[in-house]
């Protein structure tokens, strides 16, 4: 197996180096500590493309000469990370875990609090990949307790890496069945960032440290649509007073047209005449931000095609009740060749989503349920989706973007195993390039679904995931299925 490097896990390490550097000043003594430092990076870096384990060896040896060298200890992320893409994971969270430690040893120290949280980040990717969090779990309780100790204390006040680490504990509590726990954390944790931003030392840097923490909630799958609903409106009022106070703060920029993003993307998708006003208002906020501030003009640029998306797509109120329109396919995956045909009777519900589409993923449990639910009845599950040149990657067990030109039988077959991984029996159909089926059936955004009764009709359409929607859309087969009993 080739192995590369993950720029993202090298951006990683350099980023704590430079958090190292930054401390210091530059006297001759530190300007030796620099020196030496170099050094012994540029060897494990050698060492580690010749001999992994013996690279290992080599700095083990050096932190044993040094136990309390910062720069020996932050290099275990130049270890882990090589570990990481050779898929040695339980190696690599070795290595994290006793960077955290040393870390935690040394939490009076502010590289060491964001350094901690930056290390969490790294094992979250191994939990995501590994499909294993018992490692991250207990390191991040660790490193959560060593912040909590030092939030009194600390000048400035670690508010970034505590609030997301305390995200990340909500999201275990409500995993082992501790919501009120949960969401008491949660609560704590806002209301101190608000007490923070509403007095006097309020600065760019805590209303940012509020919004991040809101803007992770929003990616959460662990919370109810109650409280999630709650979130997503202290988010848009937040990050909108934010820019406004700090309207240089180039973080904050960013941030307000991510979040104007994902509102106009996934969280506004039910008032189509209110999404285009969003659309214009944001626009015309972003521009002038946009001439300086590069993330910006990407998002904007995101925003620009979604408003065309948004007009070429048929008003959702249009199809209901309609026939429903033709479909467009290219290729049939999980099935034999059908056509529409066959499933003539049947009440079918269409689900437009993408690989690479997370709350499309959280979905599936609701598909497996329902096809074993009413699938004996009359009632199918088609997907639709479009190629996006992925690959599968087997030991990863997921599909990810190719460098190289992908083949239209190669995605085919990617998109079987990414199927099977996830146990979906449904049949999935491939839009051709340019295809008009989306627009004709509304999509604006994904998971966007489609109710068609058994005489062809359309009855339902709703957009996005969560336990509120997921309960609409069953009640809705439960009907049309009795209703034709």
């Amino acid at each position: 197996m080739k192995c590369r490097l993950n720029p993202s896990r090298i951006f990683g390490c350099l980023l704590l180096v430079g958090l190292m550097c930054a401390s210091r000043g530059t006297n001759a003594q530190e300007s030796t500590d620099l020196d030496a430092f170099r050094q012994l990076h540029n060897e494990l870096r050698q060492r580690i493309e010749e001999d992994l384990a013996q690279a290992t060896q080599f700095l083990e040896s050096k932190i044993a000469d040094a136990p309390d060298w910062a720069d020996a200890n932050v290099l275990r992320h130049s270890l882990a990370s090589k570990m990481m893409d050779q898929g040695d994971f339980d190696d690599a969270n070795e290595q994290f875990q006793k960077l955290i430690a040393f870390q935690v040893k040394h939490i009076d120290q502010s590289e060491n609090q964001f350094g901690v949280w930056m290390t969490i980040q790294s094992m979250q990717e191994i939990a995501s990949e590994s499909g294993s969090n018992k490692a991250l779990q207990s390191a991040a309780e660790l490193a959560y307790e060593s912040l909590r100790e030092v939030w009194q204390s600390s000048d400035p006040l670690p508010l970034i890496p505590f609030s997301q680490l305390a995200v990340l504990k909500s999201q275990f509590l409500m995993a082992d069945g501790k919501a009120d726990e949960a969401k008491a954390l949660i609560a704590a944790r806002l209301d101190s960032l608000r007490k923070i931003n509403s007095s006097p030392t309020a600065t760019a840097d805590t209303m940012l440290a509020e919004v991040r923490m809101l803007r992770s909630l929003m990616s959460s799958d662990y919370f109810d649509d109650e409280w999630q609903e709650r979130w997503i409106n202290q988010l848009d009022n937040l990050v909108t007073e934010a820019v406004e106070q700090y309207p240089e703060s180039i973080l904050l920029q960013s941030d307000y047209a991510d979040t104007q993003f994902a509102m106009i993307r996934w969280w506004g998708q039910d008032d189509p005449e209110a999404t285009k006003q969003r659309i214009e208002s944001v626009m015309a906020k972003l521009d002038p931000m946009a001439l300086k501030n590069r993330s910006v003009a990407a998002t904007l640029r995101r925003i620009d095609l979604h408003r065309e998306r948004m007009a070429s797509a048929k008003p959702v109120e249009t199809l209901i009740g309609k026939a429903a329109p033709d479909w467009d396919i290219d290729a049939w995956v999980n099935t034999i060749a059908m056509d529409r045909d066959d499933l003539k009777g049947k009440v079918v519900l269409l689900d437009f989503w993408a690989v690479w589409c997370g709350p499309c993923i959280a979905t599936f449990p609701h598909l497996r349920q329902w096809r074993e639910e009413f699938g004996d009845d009359g009632f199918e599950i088609v997907g639709v989706t479009q190629y996006y040149n992925v690959e599968w990657d087997d030991e990863k067990k997921r599909a990810t973007r190719s460098d190289g030109e992908v083949s239209p039988e190669q995605e085919q077959q990617t998109l079987a195993s990414f199927l099977d991984h996830h146990k979906l029996g449904h049949p999935v159909i491939i839009n051709p390039e340019g295809s008009k089926m989306g627009s004709e059936y509304g999509v604006r955004g994904i998971p966007h679904v489609v109710l068609i009764d058994r005489d062809g009709v359309v009855q339902l359409v709703k957009v996005g995931a969560g336990e509120a929607t997921a309960k609409e859309i069953h009640a809705k087969i439960k009907s049309l299925m009795k209703s034709t009993d």
